[in-house]
């Protein structure tokens, strides 16, 4: 059995909502002067220090599409690499202050632009599709085919 209209709806309304979502994403990120890949490398990067295959992991690309989006942005200032204090062959990408400011610039016109509309719904509304999309992602994020 195949999938079923509902299941087709589902699908294509979430798809909407990711092309909106990446349409603003790739805006403010031209805004600040960076491709839509730059500005979310430094997203994935913000929480911590990560190499090539973790970055390359978590954005769904090849290493050797990282390598380069790296050098740009070292380049600019925005990162930098570092050794791994516990094995020096492992090499570390970390934000730089400026690399930081930029990139909370980023999460911030993306949040503003994205939550605007939203503001005149209710709390509890709001409350509901912030849980049903973390729900939705993590469901995702466990389906082999989603990474």
């Amino acid at each position: 059995m195949g999938p079923t209209p509902e299941d087709r709806e589902l699908t294509d309304t979430l798809a909407g909502l990711s092309h909106l979502i990446e349409g603003v994403k790739a805006t403010e990120s031209r805004r600040l002067g960076l491709t839509p890949q730059q500005a979310e490398l430094l997203c994935v990067i913000e929480p911590g220090a990560r190499t090539h295959g973790e970055l390359a992991s978590l954005l769904h690309c090849d290493k050797t599409n990282i390598t380069g989006l790296v050098g740009r942005l070292e380049r600019r200032g925005l990162v930098r690499r570092q050794a791994a204090p516990r094995d020096r062959r492992v090499t570390h990408v970390v934000l730089t202050d400026e690399g930081a400011a930029l990139m909370t610039r980023f999460r911030d016109a993306v949040t503003t632009t994205v939550a605007e509309p939203f503001a005149t719904w209710p709390a509890a509304d709001r409350a509901t599709l912030t849980r049903l999309a973390r729900t939705a992602t993590e469901l995702l994020t466990d389906t082999p085919s989603a990474t």
